[in-house]
C-alpha cells in the first residue's frame, strides 16, 4: 500500500514582484512551484494578499482590475499561475465607491389582443391540470396588472 502525504509545502508558490503595467495599473503574478497544483484558489489568495500589502504600505486601498488564472492541465506545459491586475487608490477615491445601479425596466403594457392570447394560454394550462386554480388566479392577476 502506498500512502501519499501532502503537506502545506504542496501549495508553495513563487510570488513575483509587483510591477507597474499601464495607466496606474499594477500586476503581481503567483506561480506554483510544481505541476501538481491545478487548483488556483490558493494562488489567487496569495496574489490578493501581495497586492493588498503593496497598497497598504503606501496607505492606499487595492481595487482588483482583473484576474487571469492559468491552470496546469494533465501535468504538461507550464506550472499553474495567477496574474492579478490592480489599482492602488487613495482612501475615498471615486473609483472605490460603487456607481448607481440601473433601475429595473418595467414590462411594457399589453395590448388587448396580447392580454386575450395570454389568458387563453393560461386557461388551457389550467384545463390540462398543469396549473392549479390558485396559480391560474395569481398569473391572471399579474397579466391584468400589466394591462
Amino acid at each position: 500500500m502506498i500512502v501519499l502525504l501532502v503537506s502545506n509545502a504542496a501549495w508553495a508558490a513563487n510570488v513575483l514582484p509587483v510591477t507597474a503595467a499601464e495607466d496606474g495599473v499594477f500586476k503581481v503574478s503567483v506561480k506554483a512551484t510544481h505541476k501538481f497544483t491545478r487548483n488556483t484558489d490558493k494562488l489567487k489568495e496569495q496574489a490578493l494578499k501581495a497586492a493588498t500589502d503593496f497598497c497598504a504600505k503606501d496607505g492606499k486601498t487595492m481595487k482588483v482590475v482583473s484576474v487571469q488564472e492559468d491552470k496546469n492541465q494533465y501535468l504538461v506545459g507550464e506550472f499553474a499561475q495567477v496574474t492579478l491586475r490592480f489599482k492602488a487608490l487613495a482612501p475615498g477615491d471615486a473609483e472605490l465607491t460603487p456607481g448607481p445601479t440601473a433601475a429595473p425596466v418595467p414590462p411594457k403594457p399589453m395590448t388587448t389582443d396580447e392580454l386575450g392570447a395570454e389568458l387563453t394560454k393560461l386557461d388551457a394550462l389550467r384545463k390540462q391540470g398543469l396549473l392549479t386554480d390558485a396559480e391560474f388566479d395569481a398569473l391572471k392577476q399579474k397579466l391584468l396588472n400589466r394591462f
